[in-house]
This record gives C-alpha cells, sequence and structure tokens, in this order.
C-alpha cells in the first residue's frame, strides 16, 4: 500500500532530517534520534511511516535497536 498524504509529509522530514544528520547518507540512524530531531511529529506516526517506507523498498532496517538507512534515490 502507498504512503498517505500524512505519510508522504512525515517521509519528506524524515529524508531531510536523515540528510541534515549524515550528509554522505552512509550511517544508520537510530529512530530515536530521529523523534528528538522530530518533536512535533507524533513517535507513532513516524513509525508507522517508516513501517511503509521498508514495504516500499524505501529504507533498510537493521536488528541493531530501531536502526534505519534510507535507500539512495528512492
Amino acid at each position: 500500500m502507498p504512503m498517505n498524504e500524512s505519510q508522504g509529509r512525515v517521509w519528506k522530514q524524515i529524508t531531510q532530517a536523515y540528510q541534515q544528520w549524515d550528509q554522505d547518507r552512509s550511517n544508520p540512524m537510530e529512530i530515536n534520534e530521529l523523534t528528538s530531531m522530530m518533536p512535533e511529529i507524533p513517535a507513532e506516526l513516524i513509525g508507522e511511516t517508516l513501517a511503509e517506507a521498508l514495504a516500499d523498498g524505501r529504507i533498510i532496517a537493521f536488528e541493531d535497536p530501531g536502526q534505519f538507512l534510507p535507500v539512495p534515490n528512492h
């Protein structure tokens, strides 16, 4: 299922926050770091958006507690 409108907006903010956090776009980011960078967005919505991004192949998830890495050019 594609991202809904809210998730699409949050996804854009996630990618912008990640870009600020790691300009090389090569290091996995902890979800907790992301939620602290975006306190105005409910953690639940961030989690739902990341779950949809994983299903869409937009991120790689890691088992190390709550890490993700955006797929380049996606």
